[in-house]
């Protein structure tokens, strides 16, 4: 498309095109912007002929990217990101009267043991605002994070992810969980060769943590030590009561509401670092009114 082309074009067209290229679905697409689906079909057509591209191909059931569109489709959304920040310079964030919806990725333990506390603060300070929880274990978190499609990730990391801002909320140590009668329910802490004794379950979010706990120390990694991988915390007791397996987790889950019947925690080894509660963000957003509140406020939550 030539430079005189543009004239063929408006931020209305701009926003439906950022719509069409994210959710790859003229449906969703429409609802996301609020118009009808038939109205987004004329203008998937109209940006079809203009871009002289079929911009969506069906493949099976759903709808794919062309090669041009996927190569718009970042930079579009940034474009439009820039825009919406100029129009809002000078303007403030009134959360009384708001009605915006953040979405935060949480992982299941983060949904039972912080979501309460975060919803608690948002519901005295903006009524009005709603959350939409994204799962933590899909992949593209960070591509999320830099769209602007998810506004925070509250997890346990260990590591950083580059280009992403990271704020620690609270640390605490590890413990293990082992079934009662384990040979270790004996004892007071593990030691890192009992990982390779016994077998370890290793807490491991798909997707997005750079660096989980089962690389941190020499011994827990070994191919030997860990038989099986979980993405879900709050399954590991029900792993290692029906099992000789031993789980390490944060200490915040033993006061997660979920049973612990014939579990048996000792202290993890001492090795182990100590595991960071983080809200992470993309810094595009720092300077934000709506989302700088929002961090506030999941900080004044979480401490």
């Amino acid at each position: 498309m030539g430079s005189t082309r543009l004239s063929g074009l408006n931020l209305n067209a701009l926003v439906a095109l950022d719509a069409l290229l994210s959710e790859r679905n003229v449906t969703r697409a429409a609802r996301r912007i609020g118009i009808t689906q038939p109205a987004m079909s004329q203008s998937l057509a109209r940006l079809r002929a203009l871009f002289d591209d079929p911009l969506l191909v069906r493949r099976g059931r759903s709808m794919v990217l062309t090669p041009r569109a996927e190569a718009m489709l970042l930079p579009l959304s940034d474009a439009l990101l820039s825009v919406e920040r100029a129009l809002q310079l000078g303007m403030g964030f009134d959360a009384a009267t708001s009605t915006r919806i953040f979405k935060i990725a949480l992982t299941d333990l983060g949904v039972t043991m912080v979501l309460p506390s975060v919803l608690r603060v948002l519901g005295e300070e903006a009524p009005g605002i709603r959350v939409q929880v994204e799962p933590f274990s899909g992949g593209g978190l960070s591509e999320k994070l830099s769209s602007g499609e998810i506004d925070l990730v509250i997890a346990v990391y260990l590591g950083s992810a580059g280009g992403l801002r990271r704020e620690t909320l609270l640390d605490e140590d590890y413990v293990c969980l082992v079934r009662r009668g384990h040979p270790l329910a004996r004892r007071k802490r593990a030691r890192i060769d009992d990982y390779e004794t016994y077998g370890h379950v290793a807490y491991t979010p798909v997707g997005f943590v750079p660096r989980p706990m089962s690389q941190a120390v020499p011994g827990v990694a070994s191919a030997a030590g860990i038989r099986v991988s979980v993405p879900y915390l709050l399954a590991l007791p029900d792993v290692v009561r029906r099992t000789d397996l031993v789980a390490t987790v944060p200490r915040c889950l033993l006061s997660a509401p979920i049973d612990f019947d014939g579990v048996a925690t000792i202290e993890a080894p001492a090795e182990l670092p100590r595991v960071e509660h983080a809200q992470w963000w993309h810094p595009r957003f720092d300077l934000d009114p709506a989302h700088q509140w929002l961090r506030q406020q999941v900080g004044e939550a979480l401490r």
